[in-house]
């Protein structure tokens, strides 16, 4: 549905019951609550409709006249009924990402246009370790901020410290991109399922006819989900794992690494023992496949290659097929909680897995 086709539906949505909540128009329109939010906000703009604490009402000089409006005080109702009349408060949010990553700045854009949409405040900051996390997040706190969207340094489920900083926040938090355990109480989460992406790519090597599928990867933070889902591919798709002598971790940033991991690639792609690979991530496949070709490694006639985070696997000759995780959408996802927990602080802790796609290339 376009954009003022919605709008028109909105409108005559409002008109009809004086107020309606968000939920129900993208439950009625079939989009994303983010996406009714930002279409209020640009009728609000031209004064087509008022925006109202959790929902949209009919402007208040012709609403006053409806004998069905409810009182000023009505409490919200169920999905679908007319909202309050309070006027909306304006939340104050903060966000931490890391710093080594070009991974960041989509999740952030996700998380900017969702908090435009619920009329709240954003400020962001750039984290170097976990030290300077804390202290970002001290400052924020300090500045009086609502709730807090953070990306640790740390994995909290592996990071006992990390994990107890974030359960004594004095604030609603919502991570991005990280996950808690089950002992991090109210703290909630909006990640991209990993290992549903490496299930993604070994099932389309696996339907062109590949069934030696190596994982090569950095050891990051991502890895081992990666791993996770990988080796579960290849259980579920009946597949052999590869041998060892193929490799499967780089180092980050260490070119002779790469050139000894090339050449033992190039080994085992020779001898049979390798046909496909999935490789995290962009920033080394293009390297990778560039040093493959040279040693006479067609690509994909001889192995063919799938890239994880599709930021550059466009670019390579010839293009790469690649997993994209839903980075903007993770952004905007974790501004939806932590805006719907500062809201309703009863309500159930939230944990939000999204599934990443496979872009398809030559």
């Amino acid at each position: 549905m376009l954009a003022e086709d919605r709008q028109r539906a909105i409108v005559a949505a409002v008109r009809e019951r004086g107020s309606v909540r968000i939920g129900a128009l993208a439950e009625e329109l079939n989009v994303a609550a983010v996406t009714v939010r930002s279409d209020v906000r640009e009728l609000a703009r031209r004064g087509k409709v008022i925006r109202v604490h959790g929902g949209v009402a009919w402007p208040s000089d012709e609403t006053e006249q409806r004998p069905s409006a409810p009182p000023a005080d009505a409490s919200p109702g169920p999905v679908g009924d007319v909202t309050s009349r309070r006027s909306p408060k304006t939340y104050s949010l903060g966000m931490v990402v890391p710093h080594s990553s070009y991974y960041y700045p989509e999740v952030v854009s996700g998380a900017k246009a969702a908090t435009e949409a619920f009329g709240a405040t954003l400020t962001v900051e750039v984290a170097q370790n976990a030290f300077t996390e804390k202290a970002l997040v001290a400052k924020m706190l300090q500045a009086g901020v609502d709730g807090l969207l953070v990306t640790t340094a740390e994995d909290p489920r592996t990071s006992p410290g990390t994990e107890t900083w974030l359960r004594e926040l004095p604030v609603p938090v919502v991570l991005a991109e990280r996950r808690v355990g089950l002992d991090t109480g109210p703290v909630e989460h909006v990640a991209t399922s990993h290992e549903y992406g490496a299930h993604l790519a070994l099932r389309h090597l696996a339907a062109t006819g590949r069934s030696r599928i190596a994982l090569l990867q950095f050891p990051t933070m991502t890895a081992p989900m990666l791993r996770t889902g990988y080796e579960e591919a290849l259980t579920a798709l009946k597949l052999d794992p590869c041998p060892p002598e193929v490799p499967s971790v780089l180092q980050e940033n260490d070119l002779a690494d790469l050139d000894e991991k090339c050449e033992r690639l190039v080994r085992c792609v020779r001898s049979g023992q390798v046909d496909a690979i999935l490789v995290h991530n962009d920033s080394i496949a293009l390297p990778l496949v560039s040093r493959l070709q040279e040693s006479g490694i067609r690509i994909p006639d001889d192995l063919a290659v799938v890239t994880y985070d599709d930021e550059l696997a466009a670019l390579a000759d010839p293009p790469l097929t690649a997993v994209a995780p839903p980075r903007h959408a993770v952004g905007a996802e974790a501004v939806e909680l932590l805006v719907r927990r500062l809201e309703d602080p009863a309500r159930p802790t939230h944990h939000l897995m999204l599934h990443p796609v496979l872009n398809i290339r030559s």
